[in-house]
């Protein structure tokens, strides 16, 4: 709809002042290069993704971005800040990596209290407040050692949004969880995006992925290959699949709505590109040709099929490059 907000359209740029910002990241552990020269800006607002393989770099990129590793070559700042100068976004940046840090011998609570002293929590998401968004409300008093995975990373999610900080990072948030704690977290990401806060998730499981992103980073080898919204890895805003008895009068209807068709299949199937027309304009203009419209679809590639389609460009680029 005309004037409406996107997903992609989140992130707040007036300030100029990105949330999270990495130039030139270089992360060498001995002789293995993790990271080469990765580029990345997080505008306030958005829901960045990082995406890529195990392996690929996500962890030790975030890691360094948020000043917990100390990075070969490049800078990072957080919120406008050196990433170094941790003390200048205390309690401003919550963030959890893959394998939560907690204290299994004392309850729910008392590593929430402790997790909050630690970040200089004032004000805000409280305790109670972040537990019941994540499932975990009345669980209190039960110690995290006799928490499941699944229940562990709620956990550390619960501690990484309280106080409300203004830049959350989760490192694989769904890993570890069933089909049911897959929804509920997603439905926590896509609530606590509605808050206006920042996120930043890094995941290799796409598919599910592409419901909460307003934005994603591919890496690969520890090279980022493509930073876009969301919008620009599922398809061209205009595009459309369809399906019909008569290709040629089809072809007269796009173009007299000023599109473009761009391949036709055997079976009718024409993928059409037409940026200057609507929907409702393109459907009426084949009917009027008498196209014997049967079906009619935005075309969307899927966030899956786009990454795979990046994967394997990169595996043809390396493979000409070795023949030549």
């Amino acid at each position: 709809m005309d004037g409406a907000e996107t997903k992609g359209d989140r992130g707040d740029t007036r300030s100029g002042t990105p949330a999270l910002e990495v130039a030139g990241l270089v992360k060498r552990y001995g002789r293995t290069l993790a990271v080469k020269g990765a580029d990345l800006r997080v505008e306030r607002g958005q829901v960045f993704g990082l995406l890529g393989p195990n392996g690929s770099g996500k962890t030790t990129t975030l890691s360094c971005a948020l000043g917990l590793l100390h990075p070969t070559d490049g800078t990072c700042t957080v919120l406008g800040e050196p990433a170094t100068a941790l003390h200048r976004t205390l309690g401003r940046v919550g963030c959890v990596f893959d394998v939560p840090a907690l204290l299994r011998g004392h309850t729910i609570a008392q590593n929430l209290a402790y997790q909050g002293r630690l970040r200089g929590h004032s004000g805000g998401r409280q305790m109670a407040d972040a537990l019941e968004r994540v499932g975990l409300g009345g669980f209190e008093r039960r110690r995290a050692g006799g928490l499941s995975l699944g229940q562990e990373k709620r956990l550390a999610i619960a501690g990484a949004i309280m106080g409300r900080p203004e830049l959350i990072v989760l490192d694989e948030p769904l890993s570890g969880l069933d089909p049911m704690g897959v929804r509920g977290m997603l439905e926590l990401l896509e609530e606590l995006a509605s808050d206006g806060q920042t996120l930043v998730v890094s995941s290799h499981r796409l598919h599910e992925m592409e419901s909460v992103l307003t934005h994603a980073a591919v890496i690969l080898d520890g090279e980022v290959v493509r930073q876009a919204p969301l919008e620009e890895y599922l398809g061209r805003p205009g595009s459309y699949t369809i399906r019909v008895r008569d290709a040629e009068a089809a072809r007269r209807a796009v173009g007299a709505v000023r599109g473009e068709v761009e391949a036709e299949a055997h079976d009718g199937a024409l993928r059409v590109h037409a940026p200057e027309a609507s929907a409702d304009a393109l459907a009426a203009a084949l009917v009027e040709e008498g196209a014997g419209l049967l079906h009619f679809a935005e075309a969307r590639v899927g966030l899956q099929a786009s990454f795979e389609a990046l994967v394997d460009e990169r595996r043809a680029a390396r493979a000409a490059g070795g023949a030549a």
